[in-house]
């Protein structure tokens, strides 16, 4: 048996094993004809690791993930191979990958560009909240990652299975993955497939963002081709205009609409045709559908996830910081009371996760908005001026003596 690991599920098997004791399952599965050949072994070029490939997990529009085995550690991992569709390739005997003639330069260089966010991903080391990048390499014409495998559930499968969440909630999962996703901004990647089911809830209850390498696959020389998502995926993305932080940020905030509604939003293009067509922008607020929410988180949201990039919030740190900015109560409002700092005020499981404990990042403000960082500083700002027109007025008048 081929290294004597299960090929569906790569727990060890003893010999007399005909029957995996842990999956169950024939541990001699085989793969679809255009899959890897389960069983097969790749050698990675750096590092001289080896690699088990087991049955395919899931395929996209991009590439196919695999679970396999390292076989000089042992360990569990995940390997996504480059398989674009959109350049029709074959699996060709002994598992060599091969595109259609007249799709080759366009094969060529979404590999390279698959590889160089692969180096990119790993040099950032193990960033929480992001699957960790252990190896990369060519072979069999095509490319692949390797990387830690995850042993969670994607956030598509538990709204599916337990319906929406409540705020609290979403802002305890949420809050930390922005951080990661802002760590890899700022290394120059752009995911640029957020999704619920790209988002893996883990036994620890810690979020993992996936699937790097299948979004960012195919470049024409102007932009990048992707697999879209409707509902997540901006309309920047249809049109294939400038794609930034924003284009995350705005899949970000549809899957936290997803979750705290159960709804998948309308795609963009349909956003887009209402609005062109004089109606409102059929995305409403959450509020809107008698879910229970603070108005300024509401209003995050929804500008997060606004139809045109000009209107969006820019990047994930000033979203993150309007979600730590909970504005101030009126005056004349006496029902509002409390700290005017971010948080699921009511939730208990945000406030036991430590979540008031978590600081926006730094902006030129210290991580607030300008509005904000005015509103801090207003009144040392207006005393200090006090003091300086005092100081101007004393020695005007005893200049004149």
């Amino acid at each position: 048996m081929a290294g004597a690991f299960c090929l569906c599920c790569m727990e060890e098997l003893r010999s007399t094993d005909t029957v995996c004791p842990r999956c169950g399952k024939n541990p001699s599965v085989r793969n679809e004809s255009h899959h890897m050949p389960a069983g097969s072994v790749l050698k990675s070029e750096s590092g001289g690791r080896s690699y088990l490939f087991g049955r395919a997990l899931g395929e996209g529009g991009f590439g196919i993930t695999y679970i396999g085995r390292e076989l000089v550690s042992g360990a569990k991992v995940a390997i996504k191979e480059y398989f674009p569709a959109m350049c029709s390739p074959n699996r060709l005997e002994g598992g060599e990958v091969r595109p259609a003639a007249q799709k080759i330069d366009a094969f060529d260089r979404g590999r390279d560009s698959f590889l160089s966010e692969a180096s990119m991903l790993r040099a950032l080391g193990d960033v929480s909240g992001i699957v960790h990048v252990m190896d990369f390499f060519r072979a069999k014409g095509t490319a692949y990652i390797v990387m830690e495998y995850l042993d969670g559930i994607t956030l598509k499968d538990v709204v599916s299975k337990s319906g929406p969440m409540n705020y609290g909630r979403v802002l305890e999962l949420f809050m930390p993955l922005m951080q990661s996703i802002s760590k890899i901004h700022a290394a120059g990647v752009i995911h640029r497939d957020i999704a619920p089911d790209n988002i893996m809830l883990m036994p620890d209850g810690k979020l993992k963002l996936l699937d790097f390498g299948c979004a960012r696959s195919v470049e024409d020389g102007r932009s990048m081709t992707v697999a879209l998502k409707p509902g997540f995926a901006p309309i920047e993305q249809y049109t294939r205009h400038d794609q930034n932080a924003s284009t995350d940020l705005h899949a970000l905030c549809a899957t936290m609409y997803y979750c705290l509604t159960g709804r998948v939003p309308l795609a963009a293009t349909e956003r887009s045709y209402a609005i062109l067509s004089g109606k409102a922008d059929p995305m409403v607020p959450i509020s809107s559908l008698g879910i229970d929410i603070p108005e300024y988180i509401d209003k995050a949201i929804m500008k997060g996830s606004a139809l045109q990039p000009t209107e969006r919030t820019h990047n994930i740190d000033e979203f993150y910081a309007e979600l730590c900015l909970r504005p101030a109560p009126h005056a004349t409002d006496s029902s509002s009371v409390g700290p005017t700092t971010a948080g699921p005020e009511t939730a208990s499981a945000a406030s036991e996760s430590g979540f008031g404990a978590h600081i926006p990042p730094k902006t030129p403000f210290g991580g607030m908005s300008g509005k904000g960082a005015w509103e801090k500083y207003k009144t040392p700002a207006l005393i200090a001026l006090g003091i300086i027109a005092t100081i101007v007025l004393i020695v005007l008048i005893f200049g004149r003596f």
